[in-house]
C-alpha cells in the first residue's frame, strides 16, 4: 500500500471516528441510546451483565438504552433484561446511527492480547465503553446480581435438583479451546457414573439441559447449587458469572486455550482427563 492510499485510510477512519463521536453526544443530549451487538449470544450476554452493573445510573438519569441483537436471540436475552430502561430489539430494526458494542470495535480501541484474564479485561473495557459513551459510571466487578435466579432454581423440573456437577460441554464457536467431543463424553460418561451429572450438549444417558430446553438463565439458576462446574468458556458461561453462583460454586474448571479467570474458585484446564475422580470427590462434602 502506497502513502497515499494510507493516507486515505486514515483520513477515512478519522472521519468515521468523528461521526460516532458526533451520534453519541447525540445520544447523550437526549438521553437516549442505541447499542447493538450483531455477534454470538455470549457476546451479548457479556453487555447484558454491564447493563445489570449500571442499572440504578441509568434509571437515576432517565436515560433509554435500545439494545439490539440477532433475532434468534432475542427470546433468551429477554430473560436478561433488569429494567424498564432497556428495550431490547432484533438487529435487523437497528438504525444507522447505533453503536456496536463488541470487543473487538476498532472505536473502543481496547483488544487483548493471549493469554488474559477475562473477567479484568472486560472491566477495563466495559470501562472504556462507558467513557466514550459518557457516562460517569465506573465499573469495579464483573458480576451480575440477580435475585430471580433463587425463585428460577425453585421452579426448574425436578429432576435437575441436587445436581453434583454441571458440565457446559457446548460447542466452541470462536475457536478458544480444542474441543474433543469424543474424550469428552467418555469422560462424562465415566463421572455420570459416580456423581448427579447434568450437561449442556447431550451425551447419550446423561442428563441434559436441553432435554427440557433450559435457557441461558434457566441454566445460570441451575448452577447456584451445584458443586461443581467444568465449563468450557463458551456461550453459556456469562450466564454463570453471577454472584450465586461465584459464592456457592465450590469449584470452576473452565476450558480455554486464551483466556482464564481470576475469580477465587476458578481453575483454568486443558485436558478433561486432568480432573481426577478424587479430586472431584474432595468438593462433594
Amino acid at each position: 500500500m502506497n502513502f497515499k492510499n494510507k493516507k486515505i485510510d486514515f483520513l477515512n477512519e478519522l472521519k468515521n471516528i468523528l461521526k460516532i463521536k458526533s451520534t453519541i453526544l447525540s445520544f447523550r443530549k437526549k438521553r437516549v441510546y442505541h447499542l447493538y451487538n450483531p455477534h454470538h449470544l455470549g457476546d451479548n450476554v457479556f453487555n447484558f451483565i454491564l447493563f445489570y452493573n449500571i442499572k440504578n445510573y441509568i434509571e437515576n438519569h432517565n436515560i433509554i438504552i435500545y439494545y439490539y441483537a440477532k433475532k434468534e436471540y432475542i427470546k433468551q436475552l429477554s430473560e436478561f433484561i433488569c429494567s424498564k430502561n432497556i428495550i431490547l430489539m432484533s438487529l435487523e430494526n437497528k438504525p444507522d446511527n447505533s453503536i456496536e458494542i463488541w470487543i473487538n470495535n476498532k472505536f473502543i480501541n481496547y483488544f487483548h492480547g493471549v493469554p488474559v484474564i477475562y473477567n479484568k479485561y472486560y472491566i477495563n473495557f466495559f470501562n472504556i465503553v462507558l467513557k466514550k459513551l459518557y457516562m460517569n459510571y465506573r465499573l469495579t466487578k464483573f458480576f451480575y446480581e440477580d435475585a430471580n435466579l433463587l425463585e428460577r432454581f425453585e421452579n426448574l423440573d425436578n429432576k435437575f435438583k441436587n445436581t453434583d456437577i454441571l458440565i457446559l460441554n457446548s460447542q466452541p464457536l470462536s475457536d478458544q479451546y480444542s474441543y474433543d467431543k469424543p474424550e469428552w463424553d467418555r469422560y462424562i460418561l465415566k463421572i455420570n457414573k459416580i456423581f448427579k451429572v447434568v450437561t449442556t450438549t447431550k451425551v447419550e444417558g446423561v442428563l441434559c439441559t436441553y432435554d427440557k430446553r433450559l435457557t441461558i438463565k434457566d441454566i445460570a439458576a441451575l448452577s447456584i447449587n451445584v458443586k461443581i462446574v467444568i465449563a468450557i468458556n463458551s456461550g453459556v458461561v456469562p450466564g454463570l458469572l453471577n454472584y450465586y453462583t461465584l459464592t456457592r460454586v465450590k469449584h470452576f474448571y473452565i476450558f480455554d486455550d486464551r483466556c482464564i479467570y481470576s475469580y477465587p474458585n476458578f481453575e483454568n484446564k486443558k485436558n478433561i482427563n486432568d480432573i481426577t475422580i478424587e479430586e472431584l470427590k474432595r468438593y462433594m462434602n
